[in-house]
């Protein structure tokens, strides 16, 4: 099988494990507009495979398949158009005229498909096809690039208005276009202009990276921190090349220098063995030389939480403990701002603010926030609220206070408090938030245990 096969072969298995993925998770808004899209990529690689695989042998038929092949094609354009306005919920508010003008060029254009106008001839040299062009395809082109701009133009021009979580999904799907559109243009233009065509598969199949972070966008509304991933994915790698090494030039060693001879089973079964005793010890070793050489963000979150964990154990007075965890949490969160309410004895539904020292209370008779964590028991996360939940009322309480987010303090059941924290309207990424998730458990514990102790309300 051809490289280009192979790599045609799993872009298209990409596109079918999302088109699997989206079948079953259906509860987005924009899962059929998703879908349509996803599925027209898999149909135009299905034809390419085909044409690849069975009809190399025979030219007519080739020729048919060719041309079908840009059927799919004609449409992905309108339906990202619709998946753009979908994202935002706005595809019910467009006029019939409107969508209607859309998609009839491609509904026009598809009756050329099969004739002259799109293929006059296709040449195949050394299983690579080659074809001319018809006049279809400059239409087709324009067409492609009107529509795409628009839709851009759109995610753009609606970004500003947008939540949060939205803001970081059009980000996404914009990294997944310029991607997508810098491999086609290096593989596709630029490099068959300077007279090499072996590479013009990549440019094709890059639609892929478009494919896989527009489905990641529009399923998540947490998204990872992408320079701590790619730090650790280095890390990661960075440690199975040094072990793979290591055992390598064991294998060789005891090839060349020892002369054991490894095709007897024998001594590839012993080998084995040793590999499966000794590389749990190895890897650890290069785990701490490598994570000692390089940055390791989650390393240094890990670190920071045992931290915390230490403060919030061995501090006995409140302002002490609330200052050292405020200063360990801006080493993961840079936060603008982070307040502290507590109730006071006797009086469980008022909420005063206690640090940094202030007048400001909250009532859980009139706040929702209070009821909210008084009925989900879990953080509070405003960018989350205004995505999932839509409570104008609720949200609008949260930007009023300036809320990003609010951990609650539970102990024994018993709401104590809470801690608000002002992230400047910035989006948490998962790690931040595993963390925060992570150390609101050991405050529960600390704050519910000292201000129970300080303030005596535990009944008699």
């Amino acid at each position: 099988m051809a490289l280009s096969t192979l790599v045609l072969a799993v872009v298209f298995f990409i596109n079918i494990i999302l088109l699997i993925y989206i079948a079953f998770n259906k509860k987005k808004r924009c899962c059929p507009a998703l879908f349509l899209m996803i599925s027209l990529l898999a149909i135009w690689q299905a034809s390419e495979l085909l044409d690849v695989i069975f009809f190399m042998g025979n030219p007519e038929a080739l020729l048919y398949m060719v041309r079908g092949g840009l059927l799919p094609t004609l449409y992905l354009a309108p339906a990202f158009v619709l998946l753009v306005f979908s994202i935002f919920g706005k595809w019910s508010e467009v006029e019939y005229w409107k969508k209607a003008s859309l998609w009839a060029p491609a509904i026009i254009m598809s009756g050329f498909v099969f004739s002259d106008y799109n293929l006059s001839q296709i040449v195949l040299e050394n299983q690579v096809i080659s074809y001319t062009s018809g006049i279809l395809y400059y239409f087709f082109g324009v067409y492609f690039a009107i529509l795409m701009t628009y839709g851009l133009y759109f995610l753009i021009k609606n970004r500003a208005n947008a939540g949060l979580v939205v803001k970081k999904q059009i980000d996404h799907i914009f990294v997944g276009t310029g991607l997508a559109a810098i491999f086609s243009l290096l593989f596709s233009i630029i490099m068959p202009l300077l007279g090499t065509h072996q590479f013009y598969y990549i440019g094709v199949n890059s639609s892929a990276l478009f494919a896989v972070l527009t489905t990641y966008a529009v399923f998540r509304h947490r998204f990872y921190d992408i320079k701590i991933s790619f730090y650790q994915a280095l890390i990661d790698l960075v440690r199975l090349l040094i072990t793979g090494g290591i055992f390598s030039f064991l294998y060789f060693a005891l090839a060349n220098s020892v002369k054991i001879d490894f095709s007897q089973g024998m001594n590839i079964f012993y080998f084995l063995v040793f590999i499966g005793l000794a590389a749990p010890l190895i890897f650890r070793l290069v785990n701490k030389v490598v994570s000692s050489l390089l940055i390791d963000p989650d390393g240094d979150i890990k670190k920071t939480e045992d931290k915390v964990a230490d403060v919030l154990r061995s501090s006995r007075d409140l302002d002490v403990l609330l200052t050292r965890f405020s200063r360990e949490i801006s080493k993961v969160v840079d936060f603008k701002e982070m307040f502290v309410y507590l109730s006071k004895k006797g009086n469980t539904e008022t909420f005063y603010q206690i640090f940094p020292a202030g007048e400001r209370l909250v009532t859980g008779h009139d706040s929702q926030l209070v009821g909210f964590f008084k009925k989900k028991r879990q953080m509070a996360i405003s960018a989350e609220i205004d995505y999932l939940q839509k409570d104008d009322v609720f949200l609008k309480e949260l930007k009023n206070r300036q809320i990003d987010i609010s951990l609650p303090i539970f102990y024994n059941q018993q709401l104590l408090g809470f801690v608000v924290i002002d992230n400047d309207n910035k989006l948490f990424s998962i790690q931040q938030l595993n963390f925060l998730q992570q150390i609101n458990k050991y405050l529960d514990i600390a704050v519910g245990s000292l201000l129970l102790h300080q303030q005596d309300l535990v009944k008699e």
